[in-house]
């Protein structure tokens, strides 16, 4: 059931400085993005962000690039960093797409951080997973890599299957997580049998 006190929808350009702001209050310098880069991609394919908002501001928001297989995997095995991955990002509408999640903020400052987060992971099954959505149709498998606690708890929560891990960032160990997309249209419906 959706939060009736928050919104997910597309990101707009006007929304960049909100995204940006909660990239620096929670990750490193090192992964921060581009101002540019983002409003650049939000032109190409605004579904690549999708934003939580309450009372009409920011709250919370992923973002998704879908890849072909090749970068996909060299991705999450540390083999190609994200600012190279920039180059290869494919259309939604491609065939056989694997789906990298860049990341998932949300403000952990705000008392409701846990309904955000729960509204944006049931977006993106609703976009992303569930066969009905035209984004979906082509997506076999779904990873990311994690940078702190939360992100791994949200993929073991998830049931990502934990892939290996490598050195990025001044020798950050990150941990690498992903899933066929099959194994989470399953869960979706083992949760729904539950709530029956």
């Amino acid at each position: 059931m959706d939060d009736p006190d928050c919104t997910v929808s597309c990101a707009q350009i006007e929304d960049t400085p909100a995204l940006l702001r909660l990239e620096q209050k929670y990750f490193d310098s090192y992964w921060h993005s581009d101002q540019t880069l983002i409003q650049q991609l939000i032109k190409q394919e605004p579904m690549m962000f999708r934003v939580c908002k309450a009372d009409d501001r920011v709250k919370g928001y992923y973002w998704v690039v879908p890849l072909q297989y090749e970068e996909w995997k060299q991705v999450l095995t540390g083999e190609m960093d994200e600012d190279e991955m920039m180059d290869h990002i494919c259309s939604f509408t491609a065939e056989e797409i694997y789906l990298y999640i860049c990341s998932v903020i949300v403000d952990q400052s705000d008392v409701r951080r846990k309904s955000y987060t729960r509204a944006l992971v049931r977006d993106l099954a609703r976009h992303f997973v569930q066969p009905n959505s035209e984004y979906a149709r082509d997506i076999n498998a779904i990873g990311a890599f994690t940078i702190s606690e939360g992100g791994q708890r949200l993929m073991e929560r998830s049931r990502f299957t934990y892939k290996g891990s490598f050195q990025a960032y001044q020798g950050k160990k990150v941990r690498a997580y992903a899933t066929r997309r099959q194994n989470l249209i399953q869960q979706v419906r083992e949760k729904r049998k539950k709530a029956v």
